[in-house]
């Protein structure tokens, strides 16, 4: 080995030395005390002066436990994941006392015919084996061991969890080439539990009793997406760590358009090209303005919306929840039959470089995680979390962000809170925090988004469509968020009774001449028209709020 002090070396570029590996202990003192070397553990040196020793046993784990564990085979709970889960890694060696190293403790089982022919070597020098998943699975289908003692196998509930992964990860030749194996192994009695595992996780059989998620979902022949739902066991977990926010509603007149923002909002944000001249038109006049599609989506999220009722009913359990979702999606997407609207995707869908919900997978996904998140009682966190697992899932072809937005809503509805609204100006915000939390980096920015989002709202008066296209003006709400970012634009929040000391803002001083922006001002400029009390759109809470309009 080098005998010259180095610089600091990283963990992963670490030298791992054992006493064979020195010309004599002296030698080795020697090297320790000019900083050549430091102890990583009994017996164990290493040359990554400085670095944490737990870092060091982290990236080279294989070959320390390979040169002091020599044809070790990693079995057990282990078994499966062929790694260290939580500072424990479980192997089958003659040794029969733990070895304990930095950030890492090693159970051998002191079996003295601990090798079996599927094993398969990690290293080239064959000094750590992997068991063969059959091996993983009789392992752990053995119920024995001493009480009290390290649970060196999988619980049931885990053991069960680890079936299904194989038979939906693995092709249909590759397990029944599995179980053809465990049938000859010599241990009948574990070889049967698997046998009847695996026809449960095929739909062949429902006869488990099981506590698995995974197994009950296999056996109603309702598969999940693992990964998805252990993103929502943590992503709901943090949200229990974010400050609490309630914003209840105070005046049902300041906040009666609100749902009439809500729905042009949601789909401007995705890619509406209606005006908000030309979205009350549709909503409130019934009018053709030329843009078919857009015009059916504003009006079926604006049934949907600005339906008290339907908005603050409260699914009790997942199937209501999944019921729920396709009611509303059914409604919003009516105007484009070709997106199969109220029907689960039939193909998959990705945004960028994040592919959702596999479609054979949308309805246990859904299931699974209305089970994570039903802990959740504040409502705003609850909001969050249902957007999450909407927008995360997919489940439709179509209408996914607007399905997603109004399960957020309907949960802050259903306890007198104000919505969340994401305006234009957001919209980079939201996708961005969307995205993170995507990425497993928790709700944290998503939280802070829509925290800011509900505050917007609840601090506006949306009293008529005059007021509330005021009030996004002078916010600079309905500015496009691309830009926004150009001209230094950013959701304004006013002081209570500020917005009233500001003037309606000019085309020359917005520096817009888009019709979009000119359809705001002359809004938001106009007062109350008796010409339009006489329009109605055969929506009877449409005209119920077009009469809020009209007389303020």
């Amino acid at each position: 080995m080098n005998t010259r002090r180095t610089a600091h070396i990283p963990p992963h570029a670490a030298g791992v030395y054992l006493a064979e590996d020195f010309t004599s202990t002296r030698a080795r003192q020697r090297q320790v005390q000019s900083g050549v070397i430091m102890p990583l553990a009994r017996g164990v040196w290493t040359d990554a002066v400085g670095a944490e020793p737990a870092d060091v046993v982290a990236a080279k784990w294989q070959e320390i436990v390979g040169r002091l564990l020599p044809t070790a085979v990693i079995s057990d709970r282990s078994g499966f994941a062929l790694r260290p889960v939580d500072g424990e890694l479980f192997v089958s060696h003659p040794r029969s006392t733990p070895l304990r190293l930095p950030g890492l403790t090693v159970y051998p089982d002191g079996s003295k015919d601990h090798r079996r022919p599927d094993d398969q070597p990690l290293d080239l020098q064959g000094r750590l084996f992997a068991s063969s998943p059959v091996r993983a699975l009789i392992d752990n289908a053995e119920q024995r061991g001493r009480p009290g003692y390290v649970r060196r196998r999988l619980t049931r509930e885990e053991l069960h969890d680890q079936v299904v992964r194989i038979v939906t990860t693995y092709t249909p030749a590759q397990v029944d080439s599995i179980m053809a194996s465990v049938d000859r192994d010599v241990n009948k009695v574990a070889a049967a539990s698997i046998r009847v595992f695996v026809e449960a996780a095929r739909g062949e059989c429902r006869t488990v009793a099981t506590t698995s998620r995974a197994m009950r979902a296999a056996q109603r022949r309702e598969t999940y997406d693992a990964a998805r739902v252990g993103l929502f066991r943590r992503f709901a977990a943090d949200l229990t760590r974010q400050k609490l926010v309630q914003r209840f509603v105070e005046s049902v007149s300041r906040a009666a358009n609100v749902p009439f923002y809500e729905a042009y909002f949601s789909n401007h944000i995705e890619g509406s090209t209606l005006d908000v001249n030309e979205a009350e038109r549709v909503v409130f006049g019934g009018e053709d303005v030329g843009k078919p599609g857009d015009a059916h989506d504003m009006r079926g999220t604006w049934q949907i919306v600005s339906d008290d009722a339907e908005m603050g009913r409260v699914p009790g359990d997942a199937e209501e929840f999944m019921d729920m979702l396709r009611d509303r999606h059914r409604v919003v997407m009516a105007g484009r039959p070709d997106k199969s609207p109220g029907m689960w995707k039939q193909g998959a869908n990705r945004a960028g470089t994040t592919t959702f919900v596999d479609p054979a997978h949308v309805v246990g996904t859904l299931r699974a995680g209305w089970e994570e998140g039903e802990a959740l009682s504040d409502p705003f966190q609850r909001a969050v979390y249902m957007m999450f697992l909407v927008s995360e899932v997919h489940p439709f072809e179509d209408g996914n962000g607007r399905s997603a937005r109004i399960a957020m809503n309907g949960e802050l509805i259903a306890d007198r809170q104000h919505r969340i609204i994401i305006p234009s100006v957001l919209r980079s915000d939201y996708w961005s925090a969307l995205t993170r939390a995507t990425a497993d980096h928790g709700p944290h920015g998503l939280y802070r988004v829509l925290d800011r989002a509900q505050r917007w709202v609840s601090l506006g008066d949306f009293s008529t469509l005059q007021a509330g296209s005021r009030y996004c003006l002078v916010t600079d709400a309905m500015y496009d968020a691309g830009v926004a970012e150009r001209r230094g634009k950013y959701l304004r929040i006013l002081r209570p009774g500020e917005i009233d000391e500001l003037p309606v803002p000019s085309m020359a001083e917005l520096g817009d001449e888009t019709d979009t922006t000119k359809s705001w001002v002359e809004i938001a400029a106009r007062e109350a028209s008796p010409s339009a009390r006489g329009r109605r759109s055969g929506d009877p809470t449409a005209d119920r709020l077009a009469d809020r309009h009209d007389h303020g």
